[in-house]
C-alpha cells in the first residue's frame, strides 16, 4: 500500500512539475479590470451569486467608507473590526509550537517576485503568499513558480479594497475572480485567504 501511494504521490508530483514548466497565458480581456472593484451584474458574478445561494444569512454590518475605511463613531454594538477597537475575532489560531513563525507575503505577484523567490529558495525557506488576483493574471508564471517551489498560495481578493467597504456581492466577484485567475494559472483552488 505505501509502494502505490508513493507511487500515486510521485506520478502527482511529476504532472505537476510538469504542468508548472509550461508557460501560461492568461487572456486579461475575460477579467474585469485590474486593481477595480469588478462589477456584480457581468454573468460569471451572477452564475457564482446564483451558486452560492442566499446570502441572508451573511453579516449584515454597515458599509465603512474611505480608504483606509474610517472608524464608525460611536462603534457599532457586536461589530468585530481589529482596525477600530482591536476585537479579534474567535477564529484566529496560534502556533501551539513555542518559538514557531509563519513567513508570509501580500500583494503579490510582481516583477519583484522572483527575486524574492531566489532568496527563499537559496535560504530553504518557505512561505505563504498572499495573491491579489489582478496580479495573478499579469504574472502567472510567477505563480507556477511559487507553486513548484513548495509554497502556499492564498487569496487577498482581486483589487485589495478593504472589505468593511464592499457589499457581500462585490465580496464574491473579489474572493471568486482570484479563485478563478489562481485556477488558470495553476490548476488549483485556494482554501484560504487574508483580507486587505
Amino acid at each position: 500500500t505505501m509502494v502505490k501511494f508513493f507511487a500515486s504521490s510521485f506520478t502527482v508530483l511529476v504532472l505537476t512539475l510538469a504542468a508548472v514548466k509550461a508557460q501560461t497565458t492568461i487572456d486579461i480581456t475575460k477579467y474585469p479590470a485590474v486593481n477595480q472593484i469588478p462589477p456584480i451584474n457581468s454573468p460569471e458574478v451572477q452564475a457564482w451569486l446564483k451558486e452560492i445561494g442566499d446570502l441572508s444569512g451573511a453579516p449584515s454590518i454597515p458599509l465603512h467608507k474611505g480608504d483606509p475605511p474610517a472608524c464608525p463613531n460611536p462603534p457599532i454594538p457586536n461589530e468585530c473590526y481589529w482596525t477600530c477597537d482591536g476585537c479579534a475575532a474567535d477564529d484566529i489560531t496560534d502556533c501551539a509550537a513555542p518559538n514557531t513563525w509563519g513567513l508570509t507575503f501580500d500583494d503579490g505577484p510582481s516583477t519583484a517576485t522572483p527575486t524574492l523567490l531566489d532568496y527563499l529558495k537559496t535560504n530553504k525557506h518557505s512561505a505563504t503568499f498572499f495573491l491579489i488576483g489582478s496580479n495573478v493574471i499579469q504574472y502567472p508564471d510567477t505563480v507556477k513558480r511559487e507553486i513548484a517551489e513548495g509554497h502556499h498560495l492564498a487569496s487577498h481578493t482581486w483589487s485589495h479594497h478593504a472589505l468593511t467597504t464592499l457589499s457581500n456581492e462585490q465580496i464574491v466577484a473579489e474572493m471568486k475572480w482570484t479563485e478563478k485567475a489562481v485556477m488558470e494559472a495553476t490548476g488549483l483552488r485556494l482554501k484560504y485567504m487574508r483580507p486587505p
